[in-house]
């Protein structure tokens, strides 16, 4: 009994040492994102290659493809043209 809630504690702690606690998922980053996106939106503000990125995510994201979805929205967060 007692060892097998060690290797449980030892599960759960190499596992959140794994991810790290900064880490966002690709809903998050859309929600991020969506407020400038919007603001753009509204003053005609081209953004470009970021745009195009957050576009690609949000489709990802409709598919049900999280990865690829965080990827997209990273990469616009990175590309971000600087206000």
């Amino acid at each position: 009994m007692l060892t097998s809630l060690v290797r449980t504690m030892t599960v759960l702690v190499v596992l959140a040492l794994a991810v790290p606690a900064t880490a966002q998922t690709a809903i998050e980053l859309k929600k991020e994102l969506f407020p400038k996106v919007k603001k753009a939106q509204a003053e005609n503000k081209d953004l470009g290659e970021a745009g195009k990125l957050y576009a690609e995510g949000d489709e990802a994201l409709k598919q049900g493809l999280q990865e690829e979805a965080l990827d997209f929205f990273q990469q616009a967060k990175d590309a971000w043209p600087s206000e």
